[in-house]
């Protein structure tokens, strides 16, 4: 692959050449010869390594002092020190290597000025070598040394700049998939809650009602249906609020919060599915933060949808404890319990998910005396816990 210079490299070049030949026009020393057509090929060709600098700037600047030093070997008209010197200088610097180009520099201008001083003659002092062109040429290369490495500054900080922007979008790109993520299992926590536990009372209620039917019961079968009605109707909610949130942002739409008022409707639909459901509370009664009464809601309704499906029982209670700094909530059933692993399936994993965000904690298994059992502890910071009037 062919290499060539950019834009930049020319107009570096250019600028070295401009510098050097502006430098024989104006006669640098005393007795200095006019330009001629060798010393502005000679100053040209001290500017070429210029043309690479900006891919290898060590080698570029080793090259340039190299071919000024060859330029005065051959006696050419003086076209100064640090000025020929100064693109390459610069690019250097302005690549990191400020130290490299300073102690290059300042060593060449050094051995320039013992060699004058060595050589000096009436005609140019030694106070003149070192008073005047020897500051003259120092200052010189300190501001173009100040400026590549200015500018080597202000392009590390620009990347760092880009870097820490580019970070910050990764960390809010990560944090919207995570919030998208945390909403979709909050999703299917619901619609897996509310929906199964519609289902199994359903499922329940109509087989009471086909029941009812035969035995000639129409009472029965009235409350059947109704019960069926008014849990179609909670689930019908539910599925409408989660279609909404899905359609529409979170902030835009209302979202009905179930909490520990609902519990007895739970219960009773649990009684006249054909259990025999008890609701105990214990402690002294008071509002908790909606988050921990939705936890504890879905709970319940979800241990509850447990034992109308899988527990085969007689019997379950559920119990409320209004503690001083935490919620306890527990299912307990007389049931045949589970011959699964603990923590398996859906339910048990949205349950332990759900308090887990509160940082409870949830107990699940078999019973020493048979059944199943689940308690749920949902800790509430004291400046948080309402005290009852």
């Amino acid at each position: 692959m062919t290499w060539r210079p950019g834009r930049v490299d020319l107009v570096l070049f250019l600028v070295a050449v401009a510098a050097a030949w502006g430098a024989l026009v104006a006669h640098l020393e005393p007795d200095q010869q006019a330009a001629t057509a060798l010393s502005l090929v000679g100053a040209a060709a001290v500017a070429v390594p210029v043309l690479v600098a900006q891919r290898h700037p060590v080698g570029a600047l080793l090259a340039n002092c190299v071919l000024v030093y060859a330029y005065y070997a051959l006696g050419l008209p003086a076209i100064g020190l640090i000025l020929p010197l100064a693109p390459a200088l610069f690019v250097a610097a302005r690549a990191g290597h400020l130290r490299f180009a300073g102690v290059l520099g300042g060593g060449f201008l050094a051995l320039s000025i013992v060699f004058r001083v060595v050589s000096a003659t009436e005609a140019e002092p030694i106070g003149t070598v070192i008073g005047y062109d020897g500051a003259t040429q120092f200052a010189l290369l300190c501001a173009v040394l100040a400026l590549g490495d200015a500018v080597h500054a202000r392009r590390g900080w620009s990347a760092e700049l880009a870097h820490r922007l580019r970070l910050a979008d990764e960390e809010r790109e990560a944090d919207a998939h995570r919030r998208v993520e945390e909403e979709r299992l909050r999703i299917a926590r619901d619609v897996h809650d509310s929906l199964g536990h519609a289902v199994a009372v359903v499922t329940l209620h109509a087989a009471v009602g086909a029941e009812a039917l035969d035995d000639d019961d129409p009472a029965a079968a009235r409350r059947a249906l109704e019960t069926i009605r008014s849990v179609s109707r909670d689930v019908l909610g539910d599925l409408r609020d989660t279609v909404g949130l899905l359609r529409e942002p979170a902030g835009d739409l209302p979202r009905r919060r179930h909490g520990l008022a609902e519990l007895p409707d739970l219960v009773e639909a649990t009684t006249t599915a054909g259990l025999d459901a008890r609701l105990v509370v214990e402690g002294i009664p008071r509002p908790w933060p909606a988050a921990v009464e939705a936890t504890a809601h879905r709970v319940v309704q979800e241990a509850l949808t447990n034992v109308l499906r899988h527990a085969t029982a007689t019997q379950v209670t559920v119990t409320v404890d209004h503690g001083t700094d935490h919620l306890t909530i527990s299912v307990v059933d007389d049931g045949r319990g589970s011959t699964a692993p603990d923590g398996t399936g859906h339910g048990l994993s949205g349950m332990r998910e759900r308090v887990g965000l509160l940082g409870g904690r949830l107990l699940a298994g078999n019973r020493p005396g048979g059944g199943f059992g689940v308690c749920a502890v949902l800790p509430v910071a004291a400046d948080r816990v309402r005290v009852p009037a």
